[in-house]
């Protein structure tokens, strides 16, 4: 699907929870059915995090623009902004596509909600399957599950929460090896451990703490995999091309995080890795994923 009028301007910030206007990607969002959406979303030539140097399509810039989608979508069914949003799944698979270097990719996400479920008559969660579509051609496809909860709600569910700060950064692996080009980019530290890496959080990180958060977010921890992938396989370059990560619990910012790659040589030869992000050896986040063979 195209139409030009998806592209016109950003949506409001708050609807996607962000502050900054430069890191809001949807354009616009029109329903279909009662079931069915697409929104209109723009992605920048060229961005301080986002963005591969082959031109194919990012794997983590397709996943915040279905974050955005759904935390959208979620509000216009009625969810009140007071509210917590919490994501157990999201899955992407990324397409054999070139974007167009000269101009912003225009891009169609398709929207289609599988399952929904109500509390009081309040959305409480949902399901919703994202095909991407650039100029007609589908470019890519992600699944994710979303829950909503109140503020109480959202208290007791966090419980009594360990204060503290994240660990301090400056054992930072350097950003070259991980396909960055600014230190402040890198969410790993160095390690004597073959394919472990400690998990190193930036709180005041322009992209990943837009806006004040009490916890890691999902986003950076898919980063974090991402880099300890990159890290393993000395490929800097890697992207994702398929990814399906399961988010069991909260990441505190005062849990010590190991990042954990798992990569049987049959496996990882043909580019499958298993990552899980490890606090005391509970598994707080797990991800399979697919690498992108080298172009």
């Amino acid at each position: 699907m195209r139409d030009d009028a998806l592209f016109e301007a950003s949506v409001k910030r708050e609807l996607v929870h962000k502050r900054s206007v430069s890191e809001v990607f949807l354009t616009d969002f029109v329903q279909l059915s009662s079931r069915r959406f697409v929104a209109g979303a723009q992605w920048p030539r060229w961005h301080v995090f986002y963005g591969l140097p082959d031109g194919s399509p990012d794997s983590a810039l397709m996943a915040e623009t279905l974050r955005q989608a759904v935390i959208f979508l979620s509000h216009l069914c009625g969810v009140p902004l007071t509210y917590r949003f919490l994501m157990p799944f999201m899955s992407i698979s990324v397409g054999a596509a070139i974007l167009d270097p000269l101009v912003p990719a225009q891009v169609a996400v398709e929207l289609d909600v599988k399952d929904m479920k109500l509390n009081r008559g309040q959305l409480s969660a949902l399901t919703v399957s994202a095909r991407f579509v650039v100029d007609g051609d589908p470019v890519g496809d992600g699944t994710a599950l979303a829950r909503m909860v109140d503020p109480a709600t959202y208290e007791r569910f966090r419980g009594s929460v360990p204060t503290g700060l994240p660990a301090a950064r400056e054992d930072l692996l350097a950003c070259a090896d991980v396909g960055h080009a600014t230190q402040r980019n890198v969410m790993l530290g160095r390690s004597p451990r073959p394919f472990v890496w400690p998990l190193r959080v930036d709180p005041s990180h322009p992209i990943f703490f837009d806006h004040p958060l009490d916890h890691v977010p999902g986003m950076l921890l898919v980063e974090a995999a991402r880099q300890a992938v990159r890290a393993a396989s000395s490929r800097p370059d890697a992207d994702f091309a398929l990814f399906e990560a399961e988010f069991m619990k909260l990441v505190e910012f005062s849990y010590p995080v190991d990042v954990v790659v798992n990569q049987p040589e049959s496996n990882f030869a043909q580019g499958l890795t298993r990552v899980r992000l490890l606090h005391e050896e509970e598994t707080l986040v797990s991800l399979f994923a697919r690498v992108k063979t080298p172009r």
